[in-house]
């Protein structure tokens, strides 16, 4: 059995290795993917803190002008009504007018000075600029009390990281396996389906070597394809954690090497266990295109899944779930990922996230290997 399980297993890798979408798709599509979002991220973040705005200001007092200059204000504009007008073309982003007369402590019986910002609400860099500006107007304001004023003292009792790891572990875990299912999607839909399709399965039936074999022959060949994509697109995880940590700082995202070996567990799990569906999908299909149509259920699955985790609307009720989450198949991954990014989970839901979609896996596997011995997917 195990010499027909390698025989078909070698024939569908050599078909695997001369199909060139199939490789695009399994090793180049999940590293340029991640590597993308790391560098598009990378570039946010330069956007941000080097661009020069085409922000304007007038009348500015002079101690004010290299705090607007730092915010990437140009200087005075040639005329108001034309700088206004180009802000409402969105040629501009913004003009802040001071009063002539400009203080932040006036006299008794005067009226207080009243600072003109100009911006286009449907513009969202302008907005960006706005609310740059509004933090330094308020550092210039009369002081009438202070909050925690004693910086030698960490008024903040939780974890000051949290938030930026969390966005992070939201984004992460749907990331990875998106990227990976996608690419061994098309695969796995059609390694069954497509030859039943062409008849050459009906050629494969009738051969001495067992039905059986032939099933698990072909799976591991998508599970072959789904490994190769998992440690492309963790080669381009790298990428995107660089970025992420040059955006946030080095401090929130200090991961060890276990730590990622952990989060590669758990997804080379949940894709086990997703080939298997796919599969099971692939072998009651009777043709190539409907066997593609079908597995979009199964990815909508993930979907949801990432989305929930993601949504912090949620976070009370998947918390009242608790170790329930990691019974879930296929859920259970994007809830652990999540929980292992953040720091917050325990060998036990790991372990039984991991043996979870394994079994769930190993069950799919047999269920097409049952559906092979079924005469029935014969076609006539």
């Amino acid at each position: 059995m195990f010499r027909d399980i390698a025989t078909v297993y070698k024939k569908e890798v050599k078909s695997i290795l001369k199909d060139k979408t199939v490789l695009l798709l399994c090793i180049l599509m999940p590293f340029l993917m991640l590597f993308g979002e790391g560098q598009l991220m990378a570039a946010m973040d330069n956007r941000v803190q080097d661009e020069e705005h085409n922000a304007y200001y007038m009348n500015a007092p002079e101690y004010a002008v290299p705090a607007l200059k730092e915010l990437g204000f140009k200087g005075e504009p040639e005329s108001k009504e034309k700088c206004l007008e180009e802000i409402k073309n969105k040629d501009a982003v913004m003009l802040v007018v001071f009063p002539k007369d400009f203080t932040t402590e006036p006299k008794e019986g005067e009226t207080v000075s009243d600072i003109e910002v100009w911006y286009n609400s449907s513009d969202m860099e302008s907005l960006q600029v706005k609310e740059s500006l509004s933090y330094y107007l308020d550092s210039l304001r009369p002081v009438v009390f202070t909050v925690n004023a004693d910086t030698n003292t960490k008024y903040d009792l939780g974890d000051s990281t949290y938030q930026q790891r969390n966005a992070l572990a939201s984004m992460v875990p749907g990331l990875l396996i998106m990227v990976i299912v996608y690419g061994i999607m098309t695969l796995a839909s059609n390694i069954i389906a497509g030859d039943k399709e062409s008849n050459f399965l009906n050629t494969v039936l009738i051969t001495p070597v067992s039905r059986s074999s032939i099933a698990i022959g072909k799976a591991l060949a998508v599970l072959t394809a789904a490994g190769i994509s998992s440690i492309s697109a963790f080669a381009g995880l790298s990428a995107l954690m660089k970025s992420f940590a040059n955006l946030v700082g080095t401090d929130v995202i200090n991961y060890s090497i276990i730590d990622y070996v952990y989060v590669f567990i758990c997804i080379i799990s949940v894709t086990f266990a997703m080939v298997g569906l796919i599969l099971i999908i692939s072998t009651l299909a009777k043709t190539a295109r409907s066997a593609q149509t079908l597995t979009v259920i199964p990815i909508m699955v993930l979907f949801i899944g990432s989305f929930l985790t993601s949504n912090s609307s949620f976070d009370s009720l998947i918390a009242k779930i608790g170790f329930t989450n990691c019974l879930i198949p296929m859920w259970n991954a994007t809830y652990v990922t999540k929980m292992i990014l953040l720091k917050d989970f325990t060998f036990a839901e790991m372990a039984s996230t991991c043996v979870i979609n394994i079994v769930f896996g190993a069950l799919c596997l047999f269920i097409v290997s049952r559906l092979f011995n079924n005469e029935k997917i014969v076609n006539d």
